[in-house]
This record gives C-alpha cells, sequence and structure tokens, in this order.
C-alpha cells in the first residue's frame, strides 16, 4: 500500500511538472490570479519578461507585480476582455484576459499575451503583404501574357500630364495603328509598349521586342526578316525566322527606331505597307499580321532633316505618338513609383523589415533623376541590397545618389540645404501622410502625430493646407 502511494505521489509529481514545461513553451507571459485578484501561477516567460521570480510574484496581489493590469478586475467581475493593447514596461502589448467559472461563480482569471503590439503587427502586416504579392504573382503566372512583365497597373500616373498620357496610350489599345513612343532614356517606354500590347486584341498572341541600337548593321536584315539555310556563310542549318514572323499575330517592338541603318528603313517601309516579309536567300513572301510599336530617345524630326532617317518612314511611324515626360517633369509621380518599386523589391529581394524615412523619401521626391524612372528603380533596388540600417535616412540615399568614394555633399536645388526647411518640409510631410491615413479624420490624425487638434489646425493653416 505504501509503495502504491508512493508511486501514485511520484506520477502526480512528475505531471505536474509536465504540465508546467507545457504551459512555459505554449503561452507567452501566462498569470493567474484568484477572484481576490492574488497570483497564484506565473510561467517561465512571465518571470523574465517581468524580471520577477515564481517566489517573489505568487501569494501577491497583482497589481502590485504587473502595471496597468485588469487582471483582477476580470477576476472580480467575471466579463472577459480578449486582444486589448496594455503597456507593460514601456511596450505596447496585446493581452487577453479570461476568467475562470465554475456555474456561476468566478474563481479568478488568467492573463496571457498574444503578442507585442508594434513588432508583431508589423511582422503581420509585412506576412499578409508578402503572401498577397505571392498570390498576385501566382495569378499573373497562369493569366499573364508569357511575352511580357507589365501592364497599365504598373503605369503610375498622378501627375495630370502623367494622366494625359496614359488616357492616349489606353486609347491606343482599341486599334491596330502604329505607336511612336517619345521620350528620354529611361522613362518607361517599353513599359507603355507592353502594356498596349496587352490590354489590345492582340493580348494572346507574342510580343517580341528589338533594341535597333544594340543590332551590328550587317545583320539588321537577318534579325528582322529571317532567312534561309546557306543564305550567307555562317547561316544556320535550317535557317532562322525573323522578329516580323516570331511575332506574328502579335506585337512588335523596335526600341531605339532612330539607330536603325537607311537601307533598312527602306525594307522595314515596305513591310509596313505590303504586310509581307521575305527571308533573306528565299524568293518565297510571307503573309504576316503584325503591329508595330516604336521608340526612340532621339528627335526623329532632325534625324529626318538631317537626312539619317527616311520621311516617308517616320510619317508611317507617327500615327499615335506618345511623348512621355522625363521624371522631373513629372513630380507628383514619385511617390507612388516609390511605393510601387518598394512592394516590388521586397518580394525580389525577400526584405520587409526596412522602411523609408521621411527625410529619404524627401530627398527622393526632390532630386532631379537624370536617369528618369529606371535610375529610381536601381537606387530603390541598391539602398534595399547594400544599406544595413533598418531605416534608410536621407544620408543614406544621398551617399549612394553621390556615390560611396565620394566625401562631396550632394545638394540639389530643390532639396532643402538647412535645418530649419528641412524641419518644415519634414513637418508637412507628416501631417500629409497622417490625413491620408486617417481619411482627412484630423483628431484622428492629430493623436496619430501626438500632438493636440487645435494644434494640428494651427500647422496646417501655416503649411496652407486647409480649403
Amino acid at each position: 500500500m505504501t509503495n502504491y502511494i508512493s508511486n501514485n505521489l511520484d506520477d502526480i509529481a512528475e505531471n505536474k511538472i509536465f504540465l508546467r514545461k507545457i504551459l512555459d513553451l505554449a503561452v507567452k507571459g501566462l498569470m493567474v490570479v484568484n477572484c481576490q485578484g492574488i497570483i497564484i501561477y506565473i510561467n517561465k516567460s512571465f518571470e523574465t519578461m517581468h524580471h520577477v521570480t515564481y517566489e517573489e510574484a505568487v501569494g501577491k496581489h497583482v497589481t502590485d507585480v504587473i502595471e496597468n493590469t485588469r487582471l483582477h478586475i476580470v477576476a472580480q467581475t467575471g466579463v472577459a476582455e480578449r486582444d486589448e493593447v496594455q503597456i507593460i514596461h514601456g511596450h505596447e502589448y496585446v493581452v487577453s484576459r479570461m476568467p475562470i467559472t465554475e456555474g456561476d461563480k468566478c474563481l479568478g482569471a488568467i492573463g496571457t499575451i498574444r503578442f507585442e503590439y508594434t513588432n508583431e503587427l508589423k511582422r503581420l502586416n509585412n506576412k499578409v503583404e508578402q503572401l498577397k504579392d505571392e498570390l498576385k504573382k501566382s495569378n499573373n503566372k497562369i493569366n499573364k501574357n508569357p511575352y511580357t512583365n507589365f501592364t497599365f497597373d504598373d503605369i503610375i500616373a498622378i501627375d495630370e500630364t502623367s494622366i494625359k498620357i496614359k488616357e492616349i496610350a489606353l486609347r491606343a489599345t482599341s486599334s491596330d495603328s502604329t505607336v511612336l513612343l517619345l521620350g528620354e532614356s529611361g522613362v518607361g517606354k517599353e513599359v507603355y509598349a507592353q502594356s498596349i500590347h496587352n490590354l489590345s486584341k492582340r493580348n494572346k498572341g507574342p510580343f517580341i521586342r528589338m533594341n535597333c541600337s544594340a543590332i551590328q548593321e550587317t545583320l539588321f536584315e537577318s534579325e528582322l526578316f529571317g532567312y534561309e539555310e546557306g543564305a550567307f556563310t555562317g547561316a544556320k542549318k535550317g535557317g532562322k525566322k525573323g522578329k516580323f514572323e516570331l511575332a506574328n499575330n502579335g506585337t512588335i517592338f523596335l526600341d531605339e527606331i532612330g539607330d536603325m541603318p537607311l537601307n533598312v528603313q527602306s525594307r522595314l517601309l515596305r513591310v509596313l505597307q505590303e504586310r509581307e516579309i521575305d527571308k533573306l536567300g528565299s524568293e518565297q513572301i510571307i503573309k504576316i499580321d503584325v503591329r508595330l510599336i516604336a521608340a526612340t530617345n532621339k528627335n526623329l524630326s532632325e534625324l529626318v532633316k538631317k537626312g539619317s532617317f527616311r520621311k516617308d518612314l517616320f510619317y508611317r511611324l507617327n500615327v499615335i505618338p506618345i511623348n512621355i515626360p522625363p521624371l522631373r517633369e513629372r513630380k507628383e509621380d514619385i511617390p507612388e513609383l516609390i511605393k510601387l518599386f518598394w512592394k516590388k523589391l521586397q518580394v525580389k529581394l525577400g526584405v520587409y523589415h526596412k522602411t523609408l524615412s521621411f527625410g529619404a523619401l524627401n530627398v527622393l521626391e526632390d532630386y532631379n533623376w537624370p536617369g528618369n524612372v529606371r535610375e529610381l528603380l536601381n537606387i530603390l533596388e541598391r539602398i534595399m541590397a547594400v544599406v544595413p540600417a533598418n531605416e534608410i535616412t536621407a544620408d543614406h540615399i544621398l551617399t549612394i545618389i553621390k556615390g560611396q568614394d565620394s566625401a562631396e555633399p550632394v545638394i540639389h536645388a530643390n532639396i532643402p540645404n538647412n535645418l530649419p526647411s528641412l524641419m518644415q518640409s519634414t513637418e508637412k510631410r507628416a501631417i500629409s501622410e497622417a490625413l491620408v491615413i486617417t481619411n482627412n479624420n484630423r483628431l484622428k490624425a492629430a493623436k496619430i502625430l501626438g500632438i493636440s487638434r487645435a494644434l494640428l489646425y494651427k500647422k496646417m493653416h501655416y503649411y496652407n493646407m486647409i480649403d
């Protein structure tokens, strides 16, 4: 009998240890109080978080051990409080307080920490954004034309000029007319070309790109129109299809068309007029159904005057001209471009914890971007890849724009170059962001900014932000 009792006591002790291990591992910040609010149990993570031992806490009233608690109130009222924010040691935590009842009687309460509010919420939000991006990416793989990467969703148009340009491009999708995309290098001409193709009736067909500045003059005709086997020394066995034949029933995009040699221009003109091609070394005529979108960063009218570009081809190309302005002339697009690129780079690089400070955003928005949208994307990717800090500052941006090896400060005409100007610019942007987040609710915006509503009104008057 004595052995039986001894074994049972050993089992109880072992089960008690086992249960405590489970509670230590499974629940964060666990605390149990009786109906008087006296602590009767805490787990290991509670000890660690509150810098208190089991012996020091158990037997004391909960208000003597933890700040801002309402666990004793829940133990008295029997009313649960789920997912409430509680300040503990200066940090925000999301906690739950659950009553322990037996029939109509409340015996006590259990308190647990769900997660640290700021850090965990940010992590969960980043995870949601990551899953949304992955879902969108997965859907795109199913639905997207395999020849293209861009649609009109990738074209940011906030600036009035950009809106008009995008509207012209959208109208161009309804016909097969030739489109001529004009603008500096890096403004996004191919993004427009692919977007037009993807919204046109040819969106199921191929989108074939050729950069005219990257092709040797002797190879132009074979690249564009193809060749038969034995057409010239070194010709591939079986011949080769040209870009026009590959683009049949789709779109051909001739980038940097201003660099096309004159002798090839004449052949291109005939293709556009007759809608047929003949391969090198072949007498067979091949009918084609192709839409042409051309692009250049050169002034074709000036090239026509100089005799380096055919006038008749220029008129054939210039049916729907779309002149895309440089990024410095559409400043209002920059904030949204930054948001779009930052999200894409997070997915591409797998970096979700880095953020841009207000000062960094000011520098990016005020910089003149001689390399246009392409330069903006490259700078953002470099920042995300090489800057170790979690918050990217104005200094990080300026250093990367100027170059790592240069000690010379970067000052641009549009960037506030003194502390008061920079502070005012940052303050104005903070107010704007808060108003956007709260859908122009000024009371909520004031709370986000940590100021009174009266002070917010005063600052909005100062910055002429009230209509």
